[in-house]
C-alpha cells in the first residue's frame, strides 16, 4: 500500500479500529494483527507507535519482565501506576505489540493474557475487557498524537493542530510577505500550496528541506530575491541559512 497522508491515515485508522472494537473472537487475532501491520508499514503511524514506546518507556521495562517472574504482587503494583488514561493506552499498546511479536495464529491469541490483568469470566468477557483496557485506551492515545501532540524530535510528524499553525504561517506568507514584496508570481502562490500538501506527509526534518530547496531554487531562476528566500525560510522553519 502507498504512503497515506495523515487525513487518509486518520481515516483508515478509524474505520479498522472500530471494526476491531465490534469483531466477534474468532476474528479478532487477524483483524488485529493485520491492523498493527498496517500501522508499522506507515512512516506516520510507525514514527507515532515508536514515540509511545520512547514516551513510556518505565512501562515498557516493566512489560518486559519474563513471564515466568511474574506474581500476583507484580500485577498489582503494576495496575497501580495505571494513573491516567494516556498511561493505559501506552500499556495496552505495549501489551499487544509483546503479543504481536509472538506470530500470533489462534483465535484467542490477544485475549489470553487479559485474565492475568483483569479478572474475566469468559472469553466474550475478555474480549471487551480487551477493548476496555486495551485497545480503547491505546487509540484515545493514538488520536491525541496524531491531533494535538507537539514535534519533539526533527524526525517526528505535524499533528492537526501543528499544521494549523503551520497554515496560518503560510497564509500570512502569502498575504503579507509575498505580496508586499512585489512577488506576485503564480509560481511562488503554487508552491506555497505545494507545501501546504507536504505538511501532511513529510516529516519536519524532510519538510524543512523541502521548504529550502524550493525556495533557493527560485532565488536561483531569478524569480525572488536571495535575501527573500533566506527571510521566507526563516519564518517558516526557524533556520538561518547562508546562501
Amino acid at each position: 500500500m502507498r504512503q497515506l497522508d495523515s487525513d487518509e491515515l486518520l481515516q483508515k485508522f478509524n474505520s479498522d479500529s472500530i471494526d476491531i472494537r465490534y469483531s466477534d473472537v474468532d476474528d479478532l487475532t487477524i483483524k488485529t494483527t493485520q491492523f498493527f501491520n498496517f500501522l508499522n508499514e506507515q512512516e506516520i503511524s510507525k514514527r507515532i507507535l515508536e514515540r509511545i514506546e520512547e514516551d513510556f518507556q518505565n512501562i515498557k521495562e516493566i512489560l518486559s519482565v519474563d513471564q515466568y517472574k511474574r506474581n500476583g504482587r507484580f500485577y498489582a503494583d503494576t495496575l497501580n501506576l495505571l494513573t491516567t488514561r494516556e498511561i493505559q493506552g501506552a500499556f495496552g499498546y505495549l501489551n499487544i505489540k509483546n503479543d504481536l511479536e509472538k506470530n500470533p495464529k489462534h483465535r484467542t491469541h490477544y485475549l489470553d493474557q487479559i485474565r492475568n490483568w483483569y479478572r474475566a469470566m469468559d472469553y466474550n468477557d475478555h474480549k471487551q475487557k480487551f477493548n476496555t483496557y486495551f485497545f480503547e485506551p491505546f487509540v484515545e492515545l493514538f488520536e491525541w498524537y496524531m491531533k494535538e501532540s507537539k514535534i519533539r524530535k526533527d524526525i517526528d510528524y505535524f499533528s492537526e493542530e501543528t499544521q494549523e499553525t503551520i497554515f496560518e504561517r503560510l497564509n500570512e506568507l502569502e498575504e503579507k510577505i509575498l505580496t508586499k514584496m512585489g512577488y506576485g508570481q503564480e509560481i511562488i502562490f503554487n508552491e506555497v500550496h505545494d507545501v501546504k500538501k507536504l505538511t501532511k506527509k513529510l516529516s519536519q526534518k524532510n519538510w524543512n528541506e523541502v521548504i529550502k530547496g524550493k525556495f533557493i531554487d527560485l532565488a536561483l531562476d531569478n524569480i525572488i530575491s536571495i535575501e527573500a528566500a533566506k527571510k521566507i525560510i526563516e519564518f517558516l522553519t526557524g533556520e538561518k541559512i547562508k546562501l
